[in-house]
């Protein structure tokens, strides 16, 4: 099951970032530390984090996408092909702050609806002690490679050690209370429960069959007694779970 989720949650995320309307969080706070302050209260210990943009580019050809790598001799490359994919992805690790930066130009080697694109991903493993300060410099540090502005997804990972005293339904509830969200779409299973929602924090959305959204939640239990796995989307989660 979990393979399925991931899969559904990779198709609606590259549908779903080419649709992004307006961009950036309500106030000064940002999506990280909105959603770390949540998860905060509920005492939910984070364990992963990421921030993720895309930008669709001018198709390029094999040695053009390896071309552009020499401009970011600060990241580790390696190329590969399969099947009519070209990917260039580059690596960034920085121990001290437990940060990897990964930078993907990818080209499609077809005829048809062939495309060049740009992923920039910022994956952290443990908490930051100013999300507002690192959001920022990630944003800027987009903004440089893609020169201009562009939606970000934001993603946090949280880990209840100890049995959840509520219920997953209940918890969601609350969790949803906390940034005033209205559910929009709803998978419920016996250790599983995935929501869509709409949040008035921030404004940018992605639509969905009948309405939009800006928000995924998702909890996860390893059964009776076993630890809960939160995980907090914007607009949708794409991590696995």
């Amino acid at each position: 099951m979990r393979k399925k989720e991931w899969i559904m949650a990779v198709v609606i995320l590259f549908l779903g970032l080419s649709m992004v309307n307006n961009i950036g969080a309500q106030g000064n706070d940002s999506k990280l530390e909105l959603i770390s302050s949540a998860l905060e209260k509920r005492n939910i210990e984070v364990s992963e984090w990421s921030l993720y943009s895309k930008k669709n580019i001018e198709k390029k050809s094999i040695s053009e996408v390896k071309q552009m790598t020499s401009q970011y001799r600060q990241y580790t490359w390696t190329f590969m092909k399969e099947n009519d994919v070209f990917k260039a992805v580059g690596i960034r690790n920085d121990e001290e702050k437990a940060v990897t930066e990964k930078f993907q130009i990818i080209t499609t080697l077809t005829n048809h609806h062939s495309q060049t694109y740009m992923l920039f991903e910022v994956l952290g493993t443990k908490e930051i002690d100013n999300w507002n300060a690192m959001s920022e410099a990630i944003h800027a540090q987009i903004f440089d490679i893609f020169q201009e502005d562009s939606a970000i997804y934001a993603c946090m990972m949280g880990t209840v050690s100890d049995k959840m005293k509520d219920s997953l339904i209940n918890e969601t509830d609350i969790i949803l209370g906390l940034f005033q969200a209205e559910p929009v779409e709803e998978l419920t299973e016996e250790n599983f429960l995935s929501i869509s929602a709409e949040t008035p924090l921030w404004e940018d959305f992605i639509p969905t069959n009948d309405d939009k959204m800006n928000m995924q939640i998702a909890l996860r239990t390893d059964g009776l007694g076993g630890k809960t796995t939160v995980v907090i989307g914007t607009p949708i989660i794409t991590s696995e779970y």
